[in-house]
């Protein structure tokens, strides 16, 4: 990797103070770090500190290292070591993470090293780059990590058991890999607007990963198949798999519907088919993993089950949003993503269906948001469904009159909500700071209206909003317009405007 522009991409705003455990050894600045100056930097040594940090908020959410009582026991190489360390230090206001990120990549820059640790850091560094506004470097990076998994066969079912030389939690540790670079894969995919992903072309038969409790009590036995969980919806008795599984299963069918975005000439059994199998993932989810279930009474959150239920309605928004008739007419179809051509694609009566569908979508998202967890633990590619719920809901909130039922009011709620988590997860990756920068010049346009101030008092015997038809449209100036553009969130939510409405 070319440090020199890595350097600059990753570092911008960062804290410069000296790294926790290390010396005050001055950093090198990004614009001029060298090949040279690199092999000067102080020797890499392990930092606990880091370790915990990273353990305590990031590993529920990729949950693919040993255990943290097993971490050290394990003697990971260096390569992993310092990119756990990377995104330790996130979450540590005093760390140092432009050498930290020197660290990493210096680490990881050899190529020869194809082994599954070696994978495992370039999963976690993809992560940590897409997070800190580095794509270019991230795919770069997943790209590698692709590659290398192929080769080594981790996308085999025998591959886990011949590495782990009997250890069932290491075998898990390698199944969970392969996952997690499914997952990867398929979410910046949906970033980036592709139709395919790799690794969702690859004949993979690798056993299903088991549930966090179980992985991180070291008991990890008879997995189940790929065949087994989807042959169960049609079982007689209903099996619980793993919240690991049903996320996997929430990224499969998100590659469905990228496999129709943006296409044109897709018939509309087509979008039926999968906008069905959406439904059908939810209605098939055994009680324990719903919504209502994915806190306990403990007050701790299943993030994988969080996260399966986050991407559904994200793929649910890709699906109908650019389909729909959210945006009004012009100019403002000009300027929100997949509104500049709404009449050319859809001469029929679905539009209205499918915006209900996306706005009921963004406020379940909003729902989960809503769940009083620490939001540093949650992954941080939780920021992109987060980013377009709330494009769908500022969509609405600029058709909505003020209205006595108080539906922009609870708009403006949601969007609020759905700020402030992008705020808090702003204070350890850039790239979420960037998108509540986009989003609020775009809420303030939209909520600044002397039409749209309050007040918003519900009455007592006012419906609750259930749609998009619950207030009546407006029609708007050009006023609010003129400080800030929606279409710049394309690059930001993964909205395709030549998506085909049918």
């Amino acid at each position: 990797m070319d440090s020199g522009t890595s350097l600059e991409d990753s570092t911008h705003g960062l804290n410069d103070a000296p790294l926790i455990g290390q010396s005050n050894s001055p950093v090198m600045g990004a614009g001029s770090t060298t090949d040279s100056q690199i092999d000067r930097l102080p020797p890499w040594v392990d930092d606990e500190q880091l370790v915990n940090l990273y353990y305590l908020n990031f590993h529920s959410s990729h949950p693919i290292l040993l255990p943290r009582s097993m971490y050290w026991k394990q003697d990971y190489p260096r390569c992993l070591k310092a990119v756990v360390q990377l995104i330790g230090s996130f979450f540590a206001p005093a760390a140092s993470r432009d050498a930290l990120r020197v660290s990493a990549s210096r680490e990881l820059q050899d190529g020869n090293q194809n082994t599954p640790e070696m994978v495992q850091a370039r999963i976690l560094y993809t992560v940590a780059l897409f997070s800190q506004n580095d794509s270019r470097e991230g795919q770069r990076v997943l790209d590698s990590a692709i590659e290398s998994a192929l080769r080594l066969g981790m996308h085999r079912r025998d591959f886990a058991a011949l590495h782990a030389n009997g250890l069932t939690v290491l075998e898990e540790s390698m199944r969970r890999t392969w996952y997690e670079l499914y997952v990867t894969d398929g979410c910046i995919a949906a970033l980036q607007r592709k139709s395919t992903f790799r690794t969702n072309s690859v004949n993979a038969n690798v056993l299903l990963p088991c549930d966090d409790f179980i992985y991180e009590g070291g008991m990890c036995f008879m997995p189940s198949t790929l065949e087994d969980f989807q042959s169960s919806v049609f079982a007689e008795e209903e099996k619980v798999f793993s919240s690991f599984c049903y996320r996997i299963e929430a990224v499969r069918l998100l590659g469905r519907v990228l496999t129709i975005t943006g296409a044109h000439g897709v018939q509309r059994d087509l979008v039926q088919a999968v906008d069905n199998a959406l439904a059908a993932f939810i209605h098939h989810l055994p009680r324990a993993k719903s919504e209502a279930e994915i806190v306990n009474t403990f007050g701790e959150l299943d993030e994988l089950m969080f996260q399966a239920h986050t991407i559904n309605q994200y793929s649910t928004i890709l699906l109908h949003f650019p389909r729909g008739d959210l945006v009004c007419p012009d100019p403002l179809t000009r300027d929100v993503p997949g509104g500049n051509n709404t009449r050319l694609l859809c001469p029929c009566n679905r539009q209205h269906v499918h915006s209900i569908k996306a706005v009921e979508a963004s406020k379940t998202i909003s729902m989960l948001a809503a769940l009083r967890t620490p939001v540093q633990r949650h992954s941080p590619f939780l920021m992109y469904p987060i980013a377009l719920a709330a494009v769908v809901q500022l969509s609405i909130s600029a058709i909505h009159a003020r209205s006595s039922s108080g539906c922009l009011e609870q708009h403006s709620d949601r969007v609020k909500l759905m700020l402030g988590v992008l705020k808090a997860l702003g204070r350890h990756w850039s790239s979420a700071d960037q998108i509540l920068r986009t989003l609020k010049k775009a809420a303030s346009a939209v909520f600044r209206s002397p039409r749209l101030e309050p007040s918003y008092a519900l009455q007592q015997d006012d419906p609750m909003d259930s749609g998009i038809d619950t207030c009546p449209p407006i029609s708007l100036d050009n006023d609010w317009l003129d400080a800030f553009v929606l279409q710049d969130l394309n690059g930001l939510v993964g909205l395709d405007n030549s998506a085909l409405r049918v």
